[in-house]
């Protein structure tokens, strides 16, 4: 909120806080024309799709609250909205905010590594979850009982003929370090709760598939969160020091996509954030 409030206020935008825990919040009186959702012990792919579906503006916006966005986000929102009149979502660049650790290193690696610069401006096949924005037009008005995960509904406008575009002018700071325990337990409920919510869109024999495909995982997962890093020629010794620590983390994943696949997302979306 403090690097969001202001130059939200400036933009004429409304804020919109969806809040899982309750307990949590600033005090409203340094934040006033703030729009509170709360919701105790949903999960934070419930409280997005609660706030999405109250949103007003023609751009909509999306960040997490382990997030610090760039001095100039609103304004480099709106300009590339401006700029690309038919692109129905435009994802930005995502920095590492949280650096002491190499678990954090790995951590932020595998989820946002492929969005750190240089990206350029360009149409893009997939977003990360973090640091986008809708056009009003697209932006869903259902909650769902589980909540919206963003990455499958890009994937279903996508599927629809909408364009994607992902643009580096648009910077936010992920601050997440959860310690090592933190951080093995998230990746492990985020990849089952990606699984559970999976196992509504799949028959049995897909779901057969990706069970067996689960062992083979590990090395996948780690390409895939390696190879984008190869092109960007920047932090390469930090990235060497936390490929051990990376392994891990795949593993773990591979692991909560098969529980998710067997047993459902549980409680896990609950224990994401």
């Amino acid at each position: 909120m403090a690097s969001l409030y202001l130059q939200a206020q400036a933009a004429g935008a409304e804020i919109i806080v969806g809040d899982a825990h309750g307990h949590g919040l600033p005090d409203e009186s340094l934040y006033p024309n703030v729009i509170w959702l709360r919701s105790p012990g949903a999960s934070v792919y419930q409280v997005r799709a609660l706030a999405m579906a109250q949103a007003r503006g023609k751009i909509v916006a999306v960040t997490e609250d382990h997030c610090r966005v760039s001095p100039d986000w609103c304004a480099k929102i709106l300009q590339a909205h401006k700029e690309y009149p038919e692109v129905a979502v435009i994802g930005g660049a995502v920095e590492n905010g949280a650096t002491n650790t190499l678990i954090d290193w790995a951590s932020f690696l595998y989820a946002n590594g492929s969005a750190m610069p240089p990206l350029g401006t360009k149409v893009s096949r997939q977003l990360l979850q973090l640091n986008l924005s809708y056009k009003q037009r697209v932006v869903p008005k259902t909650t769902p009982e589980l909540g919206r995960m963003d990455f499958m509904y890009i994937q279903t406008l996508r599927e629809q003929g909408e364009t994607l575009l992902v643009d580096d002018r648009i910077v936010q700071y992920h601050v997440q370090s959860l310690g090592f325990l933190g951080t093995c337990l998230l990746h492990y409920h985020g990849s089952k709760s990606v699984s559970g919510f999976r196992l509504e869109h799949i028959g049995s024999l897909e779901r057969a598939i990706r069970l067996a495909a689960c062992f083979a995982m590990p090395p996948i997962l780690f390409a895939r969160a390696l190879l984008p890093l190869l092109g960007k020629h920047r932090l390469r010794g930090k990235i060497v020091m936390a490929l051990p620590a990376l392994a891990l983390l795949v593993c773990i994943r591979a692991g909560g996509a098969f529980a998710g696949l067997v047993a459902g997302p549980g409680n896990s979306p609950k224990h994401v954030r």
